[in-house]
């Protein structure tokens, strides 16, 4: 069902990014110079459209990733602190069980006299 699920999200989504790419070929100039006015800066470059849009697009994810990521990390550190606390807890518990068994009297004898 999952496999069905993506493949419904993944192949429309895919002929999308490829009829964008496909229509958006032309190249555009890029520049990364602040200051525009002078033309002897080597700060720009040409590219395609739609390269330049996935890019862009897929810096935007992976910094959108990397901050979720930044910003869970308390998160999984106390997640994995409880996790180690309870760990630890069920071994006491289960030492303390042990103890109370030992100190229990056995029950071996014959219960018919009683």
């Amino acid at each position: 069902m999952r496999s069905l699920l993506r493949l419904l999200v993944y192949v429309p989504l895919g002929l999308i990014i490829l009829y964008f790419a496909l229509a958006n070929r032309g190249s555009v100039k890029i520049s990364l110079d602040p200051f525009p006015g002078g033309e002897a800066t080597n700060l720009s470059f040409e590219a395609p459209l739609f390269l330049v849009f996935l890019t862009a697009t897929a810096l935007g994810v992976i910094a959108g990733g990397l901050s979720s990521w930044l910003r869970h990390a308390p998160l999984r550190r106390a997640a994995k602190q409880a996790r180690a606390e309870v760990a630890k807890a069920k071994n006491e518990l289960e030492q303390l069980r042990q103890q109370a068994l030992a100190k229990l009297p056995s029950v071996t004898g014959d219960k018919r006299g009683r």
